[in-house]
């Protein structure tokens, strides 16, 4: 009989290794996609109540798509983030009074996710909903 001296430990510890690192690069996917999801979520938020103080909704259309533009979001984006307003009228059917609803669409490449190649991209959306302020003029 040989004497073996536990050879296939270091082969085991190669397979730990590289568990290890497929990992860390899944949770920082993971990670980042919350972060892009995080940000898509605050622009909605902003663009909503930015809408939402505007006189008409033309106006409103204005002011949600000018804070997109000028958040953080429009870098991380691929082709620029998308702006979706709906707003509707008040029991009255005047403007003052109802909501609106400003949906905003990021496509985010796997790439900028993983920090490393990966082919594909994500689309986050997310939308929020305020109140047109009844009596602002």
């Amino acid at each position: 009989m040989r004497n073996d001296d536990g050879i296939a430990t270091p082969v085991e510890m190669m397979y730990l290794l590289i568990f290890c690192i497929v990992a860390v690069l899944f949770l920082g996917f993971v990670g980042r996609l919350h972060a892009a999801g995080i940000q898509v979520t605050n622009a909605a938020q902003s663009a909503a109540r930015a809408a939402s103080q505007a006189a008409s909704p033309a106006d409103a259309e204005r002011a949600a798509r000018t804070s997109v533009a000028n958040s953080p979001l429009a870098s991380r984006c691929e082709g620029g983030a998308g702006v979706a307003m709906r707003w509707t009228p008040s029991p009255t059917g005047a403007w003052q009074g109802g909501s609106v609803t400003v949906t905003v669409t990021c496509r985010v490449t796997n790439r900028s996710l993983t920090g490393v190649w990966a082919p594909g991209v994500r689309t986050v959306v997310m939308a929020d909903t305020q109140p047109v302020d009844r009596y602002h003029r």
